[in-house]
């Protein structure tokens, strides 16, 4: 199997990190032309009826989703930084995770509220986000965990 650098790896995962934002910045733009797509792909499908209130509804969950979104891109840039600066079994580091696995947690139950208009897409998203942050607070005991052996450590030392 094909292994990078870690040096190289955690440049291109800054990169694209810093891509994700800029993206994320420009969808801000977008959003109600995009969420108009999105309700009429569903209006036209006969899914749903997705008129007047509702349509601000779903602009406005998905701008919430997007702002948490953009939070979690950037606590998953600084963590970024300070694994590359090898500062990565401290407390802020475990904060920085802890945040992004809520951050997780909030786009799910956003996507639970997005799948009164959007059933099956709204859904799926919503687990796996929830299910993203399942994995990232195991992630987060872990370092947590070492966090505090290599503290022991320092202090016998």
């Amino acid at each position: 199997m094909l292994k990078i650098p870690s040096k190289i790896s955690i440049t291109i995962s800054i990169a694209a990190s810093i891509a994700f934002f800029v993206l994320c910045v420009a969808l801000a733009f977008y959003m109600p032309g995009f969420a108009s797509l999105m309700i009429q792909a569903v209006n036209d499908l006969g899914i749903s009826s997705v008129e007047g209130a509702n349509e601000l509804i779903v602009i406005g969950l998905a701008y919430v989703a997007l702002i948490f979104i953009t939070i979690i891109d950037i606590l998953l840039f600084m963590l970024l930084l300070r694994v590359r600066e090898g500062k990565v079994f401290t407390a802020e580091s475990v904060s920085l995770i802890r945040g992004i696995s809520w951050g997780c947690y909030v786009v799910a139950g956003v996507f639970c509220g997005l799948s009164v208009y959007f059933v099956f897409v709204g859904l799926m998203v919503a687990f796996v986000a929830a299910f993203l942050g399942l994995c990232l607070r195991v992630v987060k005991n872990v370092i947590e965990e070492a966090t505090e052996i290599k503290a022991e450590n320092d202090m016998t030392v």
